[in-house]
């Protein structure tokens, strides 16, 4: 079982259920009050934006999916939501370190720390990405610029459009590691902020058999109309092998009603071995996720860094592969005429560039369901219990064949 901030417990399994989004909700809590400030800045907006995604919410109730609505190019990032999952390597040269502890709580620490380094300091700018089309896809390599490190791949695919779920994968062969999850990019409106949640995923040491269920935390855009405007992440957060029995469970802790107590970006947990006879506290873990999260030894009280996110940043990060081959469902082809426009200005041809996609796509559904054909995903399958899984066949395949990179691009 896992205490959760609230005093109740929750076994690994409730918690690896498919996202409900009833979860997306987050409790504040009083706590301690504080003046820590965050470590960016983390709302732009613009006086004239902020008008008008007031004017677009005001009207909306309270738990609508804010996805379901039709954007206005200005509204819109030039990125396509199924892009924003690359932020999964954004450290992707962690990955090596992930096999080299002395022992399994060693890499449960390494694989906490890869697993962290991948939250974004993400901006409250009044845009979103695009919405993904049903079948978009996107495909990254990258180079962690070891021989021993080899070359990371990673393939994304939108495989539902109502919910709307993004699923992926990524392999790296030298490493023996593999990791494959899904999220579901829905945006729920709850009155003064917008939750998205990020779902979950496995990470394998193929090398020691051990596979790594890791939950997400929520992002939350708070603020919208009074009170402390920013963007964090929030709830609770587990990182469990079941081989080892050990588990990581940390709480990202909201920031308190209007801001008015706790810290920005504070997190709890603790690193524990969980047996069927006894439970066994190994570490408790306190921080911050921006800045620095400590590992402290519940014998001797010696602490550790577990994860420094200045560190991290401060290192190069894995050099983004130019791919000799693309498939037309690719991010960069569906969506790179409303691209183009939105980084020339011209917010017209971004509008019609982005109502010719979503009119291709009305027709494409209409005529399926005439035909009565069934679409289905190239590289995951929904299981019954509605987790998304790889097609290792089809996905090993595809990289195998189709994912040579001929040179280096920016990230």
């Amino acid at each position: 079982l896992v205490k959760m901030e609230d005093g109740n417990d929750r076994s690994l399994d409730q918690i690896a259920q498919p996202t409900d989004p009833s979860r997306f909700v987050v409790e504040e809590t009083p706590d301690q009050k504080s003046d820590a400030k965050a470590s960016w800045q983390m709302d732009t907006t613009t006086k004239e934006q902020e008008r008008s995604w007031r004017d677009l919410l005001k009207g909306l109730a309270q738990g609508c999916d804010v996805t379901r609505i039709s954007l206005g190019a200005h509204f819109l990032r030039p990125k396509s939501t199924l892009e924003c999952l690359a932020a999964t390597l954004q450290h992707g040269k962690l990955l090596s370190g992930l096999c080299e502890g002395q022992d399994e709580v060693d890499r449960m620490i390494a694989v906490t720390k890869f697993h962290v380094s991948g939250l974004i300091k993400e901006v409250f700018d009044g845009k979103k990405p695009y919405n993904p089309i049903l079948g978009e896809t996107s495909a990254w390599a990258f180079d962690n610029e070891s021989p021993s490190s080899g070359i990371s791949h990673m393939i994304c695919e939108q495989v539902s459009h109502h919910p709307p779920i993004s699923a992926f994968h990524i392999r790296n062969k030298a490493l023996a590691v593999s990791m494959e999850g899904y999220m579901h990019t829905g945006a729920q409106f709850n009155g003064n902020s917008i939750a998205v949640p990020f779902g979950q995923r496995t990470l394998r040491l193929e090398r020691f058999g051990e596979d790594y269920l890791m939950t997400m935390p929520t992002m939350q855009f708070r603020g919208l109309f009074f009170g402390a405007r920013g963007v964090e992440w929030t709830g609770p957060v587990v990182v469990w092998c079941k081989k080892t029995q050990l588990v990581c469970e940390m709480e990202f802790k909201p920031l308190g009603f209007l801001g008015m107590w706790g810290e920005w970006h504070a997190v709890e947990g603790r690193l524990r071995r969980d047996s069927n006879e006894s439970e066994e506290v190994l570490y408790d873990i306190h921080g911050h996720w921006d800045t620095k999260l400590m590992l402290k030894h519940s014998s001797s009280g010696a602490e550790k860094v577990l994860y420094d996110y200045d560190e991290c940043h401060s290192k190069d990060a894995p050099r983004r592969l130019q791919l000799d081959f693309q498939l037309p469902s690719d991010s960069t082809r569906v969506w790179g005429k409303v691209t183009e426009a939105l980084l020339a200005g011209d917010l017209s041809a971004a509008n019609r560039e982005k109502l010719k996609v979503e009119d291709e796509q009305r027709a494409l559904r209409v005529k399926e369901a005439e035909q009565k054909v069934q679409w289905t995903p190239k590289w995951f399958k929904r299981k019954k219990n509605g987790e998304w899984i790889t097609r290792l066949e089809e996905a090993e395949k595809y990289m195998d064949e189709n994912m040579r990179a001929s040179s280096s691009i920016d990230a």
